[in-house]
């Protein structure tokens, strides 16, 4: 079908489904139709966005808080200090239901995209439905500063914990390690996608970047796993996110009239800019206290605080993009 005929097929298909709203099914099956007319990789992309929202906004916040209850000293810490931004890491419960209900695996299922990844997403949200309720009685997942006292809860309660968190993290971590080599690949193709389309645009810097993020994050956490980073290509991978962080500057600062499509990714740039400073001071915090030969301890809470700073960009990222995109 041709671009000139795209428009007003959809707004005639548009019209025709109004009435179905409620059912859900047919209209997501009208949504992939349209996104497989676009590219292929589009309409896989949508499918796999529920799945990624519910590890954005209810997994990495769960593992975050998990992490304080086993280790209450890491709040305390002042390389902690984001975490005082509640915006990051408030009201789950309610995100879950919201994004993390079976239906995460309906557009994988209509599209027929990856059955394998469609299985474990049903798993994760039995194991999540497992979890909660006993999740929701330690308070550590109800507050983001809080002392060690605060961590007591019943006995029934933390008996039964354990071993539910730890179906939970095991259908976590297969997911969660799924979903992202597939997200990567579309990344990759979507940026191609851009470049051929529109060129080194605004929303070709914007992904660039957020692909950038992740990879210095995957490059950092690998090294840490195998003991095979070393300072020369920390400093290199952080480079070049800044380099992938500079290429906004011609597009954030608008004297003139911009095309509507481009005010969202303008957005966007603006709503990481606070939390990409953030962990661009704590990937170079890294590679100085090493060179200087700081202690572990001291190098594990800067690792800490890059890993965190990771997920309040993607954070920040997803608030605005899952609500416009």
């Amino acid at each position: 079908m041709s671009q000139q005929w795209m428009f007003p097929v959809g707004i005639f298909w548009g019209v025709m489904v109004l009435g179905l709203v409620g059912s859900g099914k047919p209209l997501t099956t009208f949504d992939l139709w349209l996104d497989r007319h676009d590219a292929p990789v589009t309409a896989q992309a949508n499918a796999l966005s529920p799945v990624i929202d519910c590890i954005n906004r209810v997994d990495v916040p769960w593992r975050i808080a998990y992490e304080r209850y086993q280790s209450p000293e890491k709040s305390a810490e002042p390389a902690r200090d984001w975490m005082a931004d509640k915006r990051d890491f408030s009201d789950v419960p309610f995100y879950q239901q919201d994004v993390c209900s079976a239906k995460i695996s309906e557009k994988l299922n209509i599209l027929d995209y990856d059955k394998p990844l469609a299985e474990m997403a049903e798993r994760y949200v039995q194991a999540l439905e497992q979890v909660t309720p006993l999740t929701l009685n330690i308070s550590a997942y109800q507050k983001v500063r809080f002392s060690s006292a605060s961590y007591a809860s019943p006995a029934d309660t933390a008996a039964q914990f354990q071993p539910r968190t730890e179906d939970y993290l095991r259908a976590s971590t297969a997911l969660r390690q799924h979903v992202e080599s597939l997200d990567l690949e579309q990344r990759q193709a979507q940026l191609k996608l851009i470049e051929a389309r529109l060129g080194k645009d605004i929303h070709w810097t914007l992904l660039a970047y957020m692909i950038q993020a992740r990879d210095t994050l995957n490059l950092i956490s690998e090294g840490v796993k195998t003991a095979s980073l070393t300072p020369q290509a920390l400093a290199k991978t952080t480079a070049d996110l800044q380099r992938a962080w500079d290429a906004r500057q011609p597009f954030i600062h608008v004297q003139f009239p911009e095309p509507e499509r481009n005010k969202l990714p303008r957005e966007l740039w603006w709503q990481i800019d606070e939390p990409s400073q953030r962990y661009l001071d704590a990937l170079n915090r890294l590679h100085r206290d090493w060179q200087n030969k700081a202690e572990p301890q001291r190098l594990s809470a800067d690792f800490y605080a890059v890993t965190r700073g990771y997920d309040s960009v993607l954070n920040h990222y997803n608030r605005l993009a899952r609500a416009e995109y």
